[in-house]
């Protein structure tokens, strides 16, 4: 009976991931649809110090920079990028900075509650990983491209 149980919970586990894979596209599309079309990437990117302001790294920033398509940035990114320059307006959010899935109800629609739960079902797959106590080269191995590791913009 363990082996099924066990086998059942694997599926379980691979099928999350695959939504989490999936909710990944989805976020590019949207950050892609931001970006005029005609227009670099770099052209629309903001300045070095407006990148600062949205709290990423020197290390995110020079990776934005050598890239000019989404696909090679990191999920941490695109989410800082769509909080601090495509929903500008609505930066000062309470959604933005909840971290509990339980607390965007489903009564709570739009897009800003949608990238607020795909980022939090991310990050707990992550920390599921975590606590099957996954050695680093195990996740690492599991997850490389995929661009699924925990953060909070």
């Amino acid at each position: 009976m363990a082996a099924s149980s066990a086998g059942k919970n694997e599926r379980n586990f691979l099928q999350l991931h695959r939504l989490v894979l999936d909710s990944t596209r989805v976020l590019r599309a949207k950050f892609d649809s931001f970006v005029p079309s005609g227009t670099t990437l770099q052209a629309w990117l903001p300045s070095d110090k407006d990148l600062k302001k949205a709290k990423l790294s020197e290390k995110q920033i020079r990776h934005i920079k050598q890239h000019n398509k989404s696909e090679m940035f990191d999920i941490s990114v695109l989410t800082s990028l769509l909080r601090h320059f495509c929903y500008k307006a609505d930066l000062k959010h309470p959604l933005w900075d909840e971290t509990e899935n339980n607390n965007v109800v489903p009564s709570l629609t739009g897009e800003i509650a949608d990238i607020v739960r795909i980022r939090n079902l991310r990050n707990e797959v992550c920390m599921t990983c975590k606590h099957l106590m996954l050695d680093i080269h195990c996740a690492c191995t599991c997850f490389q491209g995929t661009g699924l590791t925990s953060f909070k913009d």
